[in-house]
């Protein structure tokens, strides 16, 4: 957490608002009723406020992902879902096991409009999870599931929203009423925001394809130039080194069809930058088919991956494959400042002609002469003379000098070798506060 404050301001804000509908369960509680029908609702009431939140978590707000950044972000809006769809459930299947009559509304022909209403949401909230947990198992490309899992959001909400009016018990009171009429409001501001408003704020701020040239390991490295840097203010565009941006290539910025990728270029340098993207899958793929004067659009930057962010008296970048992309831009823009800091590269590829960026990388060397500069082979050819296998314990305990504690380390690779990474650094004495990765599976 980057302040410690306002990250807590935040998460009793959160708070609050998640048991706010509470309220609406716990003022008219009927005898008649019982502790489980209550019960029932009071799940169902935090599941849809809890639920109406998630459009806060995914609206990538600056406020927000300043202060936790946009990995936790990620993985807490995930968890949630796990908890959402637990209290969901839960509402209808209090009911069914405390009075099996209840099973009755699961039969849309004959039950109540107000009943075939919650069945929607609950299906809606089913399908949401199943295409989310298993969009490559169902072949989903990240450009469909990510419209799917935006329109299934808003009617879970809408659906479920009805449903609770129609019932009319729990918000038959002006206050009541107001109070949903408020949470709707917020929410469908959020959608507005985040789907029309910013993307229309973006639409002056058009980058241009200078050049595309081709990398090792069917990557590519993109060369944007801002056409009117006047439209980002009198500061004009400004990124940290390490961060990443949003990337949408088109005639406008309206649609969804939005990629996170990793500066690669000095932020020295803002009205010229630098993106290196590694042909996977998807868009991905299309990325060496740009051509220079494209129009491209950016969301960001985003990200505190960063050494401007984690000062300290030497610095540790360890990437794989096409990880070090921020690496690459973090010691560039050391480089330009003519920093002096020791600093260490350790990268880790299969093979010795997939390095990404190894021009960029023996540029920086060249640039650079307190910088050390390690390529970990797994898959080596039988005239490589460097480092043979992962980066492991040992290869670190080698490379790193005896003070290693007090150097800021920054990882970027697979989650398994991540994992790997941060387990031998804890092995060889860094503190945990000196290591930094963030991680995603957005893409």
């Amino acid at each position: 957490m980057r302040s410690p404050i306002r990250g807590a301001m935040w998460v009793i804000g959160y708070i609050l608002i998640a048991l706010a509908p509470l309220i609406l369960s716990l003022v008219q509680l009927d005898p008649g009723r019982g502790f489980w029908v209550n019960l029932s609702v009071a799940a169902g009431f935090v599941g849809l406020s809890l639920m109406g939140l998630q459009f806060l978590l995914a609206a990538r707000s600056v406020q927000v992902t300043g202060v936790f950044g946009p990995d936790v972000l990620l993985r807490f809006h995930r968890q949630m879902t796990v908890l959402i769809a637990v209290l969901i459930f839960a509402h209808p299947i209090i009911l069914f096991v405390w009075d099996s009559r209840f099973l009755a509304l699961l039969n849309v022909v004959t039950a109540p409009a107000r009943a075939k209403f919650a069945v929607v949401s609950v299906l809606l909230l089913t399908v949401l999870i199943v295409t989310s947990v298993w969009r490559r198992r169902l072949r989903l490309s990240y450009q469909v599931w990510q419209a799917l899992h935006t329109v299934l959001a808003v009617l879970i909400v809408v659906t479920a929203l009805v449903h609770v009016l129609m019932i009319g018990y729990y918000v038959d009171q002006p206050w009541e009423r107001a109070l949903w009429i408020v949470y709707s409001a917020v929410f469908i501001w959020i959608g507005v925001w985040v789907r029309v408003i910013r993307p229309a704020l973006r639409w002056r701020r058009r980058w241009r394809v200078v050049s595309v040239r081709p990398q090792p390991a069917g990557a590519s490295t993109v060369t944007l130039e801002l056409v009117d840097p006047a439209t980002y203010g009198a500061d004009g565009f400004r990124f940290d080194a390490g961060q990443y941006a949003w990337i949408r290539t088109g005639a406008n910025p309206f649609s969804i069809d939005y990629h996170p990728f990793s500066f690669s270029s000095s932020a020295e340098r803002p009205d010229r930058v630098e993106f290196t993207i590694k042909a996977e899958h998807g868009f991905t793929t299309t990325v060496g088919e740009l051509e220079p004067g494209d129009t491209v659009y950016l969301d960001g930057p985003w990200g505190h991956l960063s050494m401007d962010r984690n000062e300290g008296p030497g610095f540790v970048f360890l990437a794989a494959g096409v990880g070090v992309t921020p690496m690459i831009s973090m010691l560039a823009t050391l480089a330009d400042r003519g920093d002096t800091r020791p600093c260490w590269l350790i990268v880790g590829n299969r093979h010795e002609d997939e390095i990404i960026c190894a021009d960029e990388i023996a540029e920086l060397q060249q640039r650079m002469p307190n910088l050390t500069v390690v390529h970990a082979i797994s898959r080596p050819g039988p005239e490589w003379t460097g480092v043979r296998g992962h980066i492991s314990a040992e290869v670190l305990d080698e490379v790193l000098p005896h003070d290693r504690a007090r150097l800021q380390y920054f990882l970027c690779a697979s989650d398994r070798v991540m994992d790997t990474a941060q387990t031998a650094l804890a092995d060889l004495g860094v503190p945990p506060t000196h290591v930094h990765a963030e991680r995603f599976a957005m893409a």
